[in-house]
């Protein structure tokens, strides 16, 4: 079984198309000044935390019960990753996360546009709801009474709630993060020898 990570974040693409989702990734990031390599140096001064390093790495998964996910090692940036790959694709795309018992949330967008957000911790996202289930059952096999009483019952038990969301989307390792598959920690992740690693270097 795959470790349980203090942080868990992964943004999920409503689509069959491994393929498509990996060359979104690549334009969106292009656009924002990166440029793929295939092999990188190492830079002994590169600042070891993600959010201040020019280099962006990312694991892109098969597509798994209808949905491809995208592991992106910048834990900051990830969350602008969501909009920007479903405007690109013109398709729902999920972020998804939780920090282990403490809190967890998501944010929906369709066609760029974010749809819903919600948070148990209100600091944590500006102007999160308190979840719409009308508007996620239109996205997921989930019922009004499955997402209202998760979200009534959700505020305490974090990692579990955020596992039953997926769940209900057909999200296949919403529980896994970029530094542990980083890192080889792969058991338990389906279908884990079909990613694909992506890297960026800022130009």
């Amino acid at each position: 079984m795959a470790a349980v990570a203090d942080f868990a974040n992964a943004v999920h693409v409503r689509t069959d198309d491994q393929g498509a989702v990996l060359q979104a990734v690549e334009e969106v990031l292009a656009r924002a000044g990166y440029d793929p390599v295939v092999t990188l140096e190492v830079d002994e001064d590169a600042p070891v935390d993600p959010t201040h390093s020019k280099v962006r790495r990312f694991f892109v998964s098969p597509s798994t019960g209808g949905w491809v996910s995208v592991f992106d090692e910048n834990f900051v940036e990830i969350f602008d990753l969501a909009p920007s790959l479903s405007a690109e694709l013109k398709c729902p795309v999920l972020d998804l996360w939780s920090q282990r018992d403490r809190s967890w949330g998501y944010t929906l967008n369709d066609v760029g546009r974010k749809i819903d957000q919600y948070s148990t911790d209100p600091n944590y996202l500006e102007g999160a709801s308190q979840g719409q289930p009308e508007v996620l059952c239109e996205y997921s096999s989930g019922t009004l009474e499955q997402f209202r009483l998760l979200f009534a019952e959700g505020k305490g038990l974090s990692r579990a709630s955020m596992k039953v969301f997926a769940k209900l989307f057909g999200i296949q390792n919403a529980d896994s993060d970029f530094e542990d598959l980083a890192a080889g920690d792969s058991a338990g992740v389906e279908e884990f020898e079909e990613f694909v690693k992506l890297t960026f270097v800022h130009r």
